[in-house]
C-alpha cells in the first residue's frame, strides 16, 4: 500500500508555517513576558508609593492590639478612605508588632490578611497572588530603628490583565493576517517558479509511463530545472526509439505465442473430448444392452405380480435407477460430441416464455412464486433457439431444486453493453464460495446423491460458448443465486 506523501507546495508551506508559528510563539512569549513584567513593576511601584504615604501618616507611637487600634478619623484612616475610591484598590491592612490587626479597610469579600499572602518576611517586598489577579506590597513600620508593625496593600490587576489580553488579541489578529498573506504570496511564487514546472515534468512522465513516448518539454525558470527538462527530452527520444524496436519483437513473439497457445488448447480439448467420447461410447455400448435387459425383466416381474406392492416398489426403483444410468451415459455423449450449432437470429423473449410455459405445464414450479422481467424492446440475439431452450430449462430446474416450498424465482432479460443478458435468480440456499469455481466442471454437483449427475451446467456452458457467449454466476450463501447467460446481439442491433 502506497503511503501518503504531501505535495511539494504543501511541504514547503508547512515548513514555512511552522517557522512562522514558532517565531510568533517565541516573540509573543518574550513580548508578553516583558510587557507583563513592566506593568507589574509599575503597579508594584505605585503600591509602594501609596503604602509609604499611608505609613507616613501613622502616629509616632503605634498602638498594639487589643489596647488600641487606629481610629477611623485619624489622618491615615482618612487617607485610606480616599484611596478606596481608586478602582485598583482592594485592601490595606496594618499589623502591630505581634502580627495582630489594628487597622484594615477594603472591598467586600476580600480577606484582611490577603495583602500578606504573597510575601513571607517583614522586609519591603511585593508579590503576585497565585491566580495573578492582584499584586501585594508589604512594608515594615519602623520607629527609632525598630520594626513596630507591618503594613500590607493589595491592588487588583484586572485593568492590567485586560490590557494584556487586548494586546495579545491584537497581536494574534496581526499574526493571522500576516500569516495568510505570506501563505498566499508564498504559494503563488512557489507555484510559478517550482511547482508548475515540476508538475509539467510529472505529467509528461505519466504520459511516457502510459506508452506515449517522444514527449518534449520547454521549461523556463531556474538553470537546474532547465537542465532537468533537457535531460528529460533526451530520455524521451531514446525511449521512443527503443520502444519501436521492442514493439516489433513483441508483436512477433505475441503472434508465435498465440499460435502455440491456440494449438495447445485445441489439442488438449480434442484429446479430452476424444477420451470422454470413447469412454461414453464404450459405456453406452457395454451398458446399454444389459441395462435394457434389466429394465425389461423389471417390467416383466411387475406385470406378473401386479397385486404385490413390494414387487411393484422394487420394480419401480430398478426402472428409476436404470433410467438414471441411461441419463448419465447420454449426458456424457452430449458433453463429448461436437455440437452442430445452427446459430440464427433468435427471439429471446419467445424462447424464455416457451421455456417457462413448458415447465409450468409439467408442474415444475408448484408451490413457487415465479416472476419475469423482460425488457419491452428486447433485441434478437445470435443463438440456436432449441439449444437455448435446453440451457434455460436446465437453469430453471436447478433454481427450482435450490428452493424450498414458497420460494421465489425470477427470470429477467435485457440488453447490456452490446450484449443480451438473461438472468435466472432464486432466493434459495445459495452456493458456498469454495464451490463456485467448480460449478461448470463435469460431474461436479452439490445436490444429494441420486438427484443430479453434474453434467447439466457443463453442457449448458458448452452450448452457450458455441453461441459465442458465456454463463456467469453470482451467489451468496443463505440469500440465493443468479445465473446469467450472455449472448451476442444479432447484426445491426445495439443497446
Amino acid at each position: 500500500m502506497t503511503s501518503y506523501r504531501p505535495s511539494l507546495t504543501a511541504s514547503i508551506m508547512a515548513f514555512l508555517c511552522f517557522l512562522l508559528l514558532l517565531t510568533w510563539l517565541l516573540f509573543s512569549l518574550l513580548a508578553f513576558k516583558t510587557a507583563a513584567n513592566d506593568l507589574y513593576a509599575q503597579k508594584g511601584e505605585h503600591a509602594r508609593t501609596l503604602l509609604a504615604a499611608f505609613i507616613s501618616q501613622l502616629p509616632e507611637n503605634l498602638p498594639s492590639f487589643p489596647e488600641g487600634i487606629i481610629p477611623p478619623d485619624s489622618p491615615a484612616a482618612v487617607y485610606v478612605q480616599k484611596l478606596s475610591d481608586d478602582p485598583g484598590f482592594t485592601r490595606l491592612t496594618l499589623l502591630d508588632s505581634n502580627g495582630k490587626v489594628i487597622f484594615s479597610s477594603g472591598r467586600e469579600g476580600s480577606d484582611i490578611y490577603q495583602p500578606f499572602s504573597a510575601v513571607q518576611s517583614l522586609n519591603d517586598q511585593s508579590g503576585l497572588l497565585p491566580d495573578g489577579s492582584g499584586i501585594t506590597q508589604v512594608t515594615g513600620v519602623v520607629r527609632n530603628g525598630q520594626t513596630v508593625g507591618k503594613a500590607g496593600l493589595l491592588l487588583t490587576l484586572s485593568a492590567e490583565n485586560e490590557r494584556l489580553n487586548r494586546t495579545r488579541q491584537l497581536l494574534l489578529a496581526y499574526f493571522v493576517l500576516n500569516f495568510f498573506m505570506l501563505l498566499g504570496l508564498g504559494s503563488f511564487i512557489l507555484s510559478r517558479i517550482v511547482v508548475n514546472p515540476i508538475n509539467r515534468l510529472l505529467s509528461a512522465t505519466a504520459r511516457i509511463t502510459g506508452g506515449h513516448y517522444g514527449q518534449a518539454l520547454h521549461i523556463s525558470g531556474s538553470a537546474e530545472l532547465a537542465r532537468l527538462a533537457e535531460a528529460f527530452n533526451e530520455m524521451s527520444a531514446t525511449l521512443r526509439n527503443k520502444d519501436q524496436l521492442v514493439s516489433q519483437h513483441v508483436t512477433a513473439l505475441e503472434k508465435a505465442n498465440s499460435d502455440l497457445r491456440q494449438a495447445r488448447e485445441e489439442a488438449l480439448r480434442t484429446e479430452k473430448m476424444a477420451s470422454i467420447g470413447l469412454l461414453a461410447a464404450g459405456m453406452a455400448h457395454e451398458i446399454g444392452t444389459p441395462l435394457a435387459s434389466i429394465m425389461g425383466y423389471a417390467e416383466l416381474v411387475a406385470a406378473e405380480q401386479p397385486e404385490d406392492p413390494a414387487i411393484q416398489d422394487y420394480a419401480g426403483r430398478i426402472a428409476a435407477d436404470c433410467a438414471r444410468i441411461d441419463r448419465i451415459v447420454r449426458g456424457l455423449l452430449d458433453y463429448s460430441r461436437s455440437h452442430q450449432t445452427c446459430i440464427e437470429t433468435t427471439d429471446v423473449r419467445a424462447v424464455v416464455t416457451a421455456s417457462l410455459e413448458l415447465l409450468a405445464q409439467q408442474g415444475a414450479f408448484k408451490g413457487l412464486h415465479v416472476t419475469t422481467s423482460l425488457a419491452e424492446a428486447l433485441p434478437p440475439a445470435k443463438a440456436d433457439p432449441h439449444q437455448l431452450q435446453q440451457v434455460l430449462v436446465n437453469l430453471l430446474l436447478n433454481a427450482r431444486d435450490a428452493l424450498a416450498h414458497g420460494g421465489s424465482l425470477k427470470v429477467a432479460a435485457r440488453p447490456d453493453h452490446q450484449r443480451l443478458r438473461i438472468d435466472v435468480a432464486d432466493n434459495g440456499a445459495g452456493i458456498a464460495p469454495e464451490h463456485l469455481r467448480y460449478i461448470f466442471d463435469p460431474f461436479f454437483t452439490t445436490k444429494a446423491p441420486g438427484r443430479g449427475t453434474g453434467l447439466g451446467l457443463a453442457i449448458a456452458a458448452r452450448i452457450v460458448e458455441g453461441f459465442g457467449g458465456r454463463i456467469t454466476v453470482v451467489s451468496h450463501p443463505g440469500a440465493g443465486s443468479c445465473f446469467t447467460v450472455w449472448l451476442l446481439l444479432a447484426e445491426g442491433e445495439g443497446t
